[in-house]
């Protein structure tokens, strides 16, 4: 990996800390959720500060070129975690269906309150 590559890995990986911050601030993201991306930062980190690791994983692994190593990984990563966020939105999406299938049905057996004030 070129010291550019390295470079620009290691200040993208800045960046999205960074953003990550302060979406955590501005209370748009549990920090619980922001655990992944924090993971994701500092493995980022890790591989531009010391190449070695994608040399040696890239040989292991029979990967012509560390690059191609670490994009990879991170199409990878991304891709477990966009598979977790479409389970999640799911098992949502459920709950909501009850909830509104819940409340509509409430609401047929409960005389309006206009329908009480007539009488």
């Amino acid at each position: 990996m070129t010291v550019s590559y390295r470079l620009l890995l290691a200040i993208a990986a800045l960046l999205i800390l960074l953003v990550m911050l302060r979406k955590i601030r501005r209370s748009e993201v549990k920090i619980s959720d922001s655990l992944f991306w924090f993971f994701f930062v500092i493995t980022l980190i890790i591989l531009a500060l010391f190449p070695e690791i994608a040399f040696f994983l890239s040989g292991v692994l029979g990967i012509e070129s560390p690059a191609n190593l670490v994009f990879l990984y991170v199409i990878a990563l991304l891709l477990i975690r966009e598979f977790a966020s479409t389970i999640e939105i799911s098992r949502l999406r459920s709950k909501l269906t009850t909830l509104v299938q819940e409340s509509a049905l409430k609401n047929v057996d409960e005389p309006a309150e206009h329908e009480l004030r007539r009488s």
